[in-house]
């Protein structure tokens, strides 16, 4: 895959219509069961986490500090489509394994896609106070 078919791919786990994090969140009506807090929580430090060790390997700029989920993964995209074709070939390590930019760029998709699939089954699980 190359930058723009990785940034394709975070896009539709981040924001496709039907199947993605930002469709889940849409469902989401009252107060939210809390695991959805942890869950986006979560994915928030993960992507930033991922995208942190790929700018340390490839010099690509860092991800906003004070950016929450919705911005984070609006970023991570613009950010994908950048990257040089040359630094997905490149190693970061990442929770104990060795992987390309690439990988890990589809991990996060993989990670991001299955994390929407819990919140959406969350969704329709209003909690009152």
């Amino acid at each position: 895959m190359n930058p723009a078919e990785l940034a394709r791919l975070l896009d539709e786990a981040n924001h496709d219509p039907w199947e993605s994090v930002s469709a889940a969140l849409a469902r989401v009506d009252g107060q939210p069961h809390p695991r959805i807090g942890w869950l986006t929580t979560h994915l928030s430090a993960t992507k930033r986490e991922a995208w942190t060790r790929i700018a340390a390997a490839t010099g690509a700029p860092a991800p906003p500090e004070d950016a929450g989920l919705t911005r984070l993964m609006r970023w991570e995209v613009g950010a994908a489509g950048l990257l040089p074709e040359a630094a997905l070939d490149t190693t970061v390590e990442h929770s104990g394994r060795l992987m390309s930019v690439a990988a890990l760029l589809r991990l996060n998709a993989r990670h991001t896609a299955w994390h929407a699939g819990q919140i959406a089954a969350l969704a329709g699980q209003t909690r009152w106070a």
